[in-house]
């Protein structure tokens, strides 16, 4: 006899997931380093010195820094040696946000299944074209944008590695040769919340800047007043771009048109914003991801 497993609850698992992210700050606790770098960097009191000597206390976070500094993400033309000159270079929401999504990585780790592997490989992608769409629209470029699109789909990795039953569950009733629904309706069904929700709590509880907090709980649209719309609309866009590309685990179980409510901002940077540069942006993403290669390493 073939056991049929029950179909997940979704009020069950909602309240399941809600307990787990309530205890966030215990289970899922940042470095203390990092924790001590987000405390300096909200102390106006605090100087360029006290952010350097915590950094220098740690070995390995002085070695990002560093090799963050020195990619070609920033295109310093002087090499930055200290920590000191990165933290005058960099400024210290830049390092803020370069210690937060490091620490983020490396917490939920990079290995696993495949499809875990794949879905990091979306991540710094669109972590790539957010960064890559910031510069298109000729906004001031830093690491918030990077940062936000490498975090946004953290809610499905925290489902997948804190619920993995009814994850499992979900991907194979996506791969269903049956099934004609997207994965966010799956997610919807099964799971009552959405992975995005997730990751804005997440990010809220480890004190994340608001504008990365949002456009993670947001890139699925339902943009709320006061958010940040154009880091929303970035993101929003970027992870479009990478699943059109195929890069993606779920691929065309993924795909979603672009929110309408994201075209006001995308229109406000570009009044002639069209499709074609959108596949102008597609064809130039693999190269953006190659020359930013480096950069991408000092993550993982």
């Amino acid at each position: 006899m073939v056991t049929v497993e029950p179909v997940p609850n979704p009020e069950k698992t909602r309240n399941r997931i809600l307990d787990v992210l309530s205890r966030a700050q215990d289970i899922l606790t940042l470095p203390t380093i990092v924790q001590e770098v987000v405390e300096i960097t909200h102390n106006k009191r605090a100087s360029a010195k006290d952010l350097t000597k915590i950094i220098e206390n740690d070995p390995a976070l002085t070695s990002k820094i560093l090799s963050v500094a020195n990619s070609p993400y920033y295109g310093f033309i002087k090499k930055v040696s200290t920590v000191a000159h990165a933290v005058v270079v960099l400024g210290f929401r830049e390092i803020q946000n370069i210690a937060l999504g490091m620490s983020v990585v490396k917490m939920f780790g990079r290995r696993g299944t495949d499809f875990t592997e794949k879905l990091w490989g979306h991540s710094f992608s669109a972590g790539v074209a957010t960064r890559m769409l910031a510069g298109f629209f000729k906004l001031k470029l830093d690491g918030k944008y990077f940062v936000a699109g490498l975090l946004h789909d953290i809610g499905k990795i925290f489902l997948c590695q804190y619920v993995p039953d009814v994850f499992d569950y979900m991907l194979a009733t996506l791969y269903d040769t049956d099934n004609i629904r997207t994965y966010h309706a799956v997610e919807r069904d099964f799971c009552g919340i959405t992975h995005a929700e997730i990751g804005g709590r997440l990010l809220n509880s480890w004190m994340f800047p608001q504008e990365i907090t949002d456009a993670v709980a947001c890139h699925h649209g339902h943009m709320a007043h006061g958010n940040d719309d154009v880091m929303v609309a970035l993101v929003h866009l970027a992870d479009i771009i990478c699943t059109m590309k195929g890069i993606s685990p779920t691929r065309e179980y993924s795909f979603l048109p672009i929110d309408r409510a994201m075209l006001p901002a995308l229109f406000g940077l570009k009044k002639d914003f069209s499709t074609q540069d959108i596949q102008n942006l597609m064809a130039q993403l693999d190269l953006e991801i190659e020359k930013q290669s480096s950069f991408l390493q000092a993550f993982k």
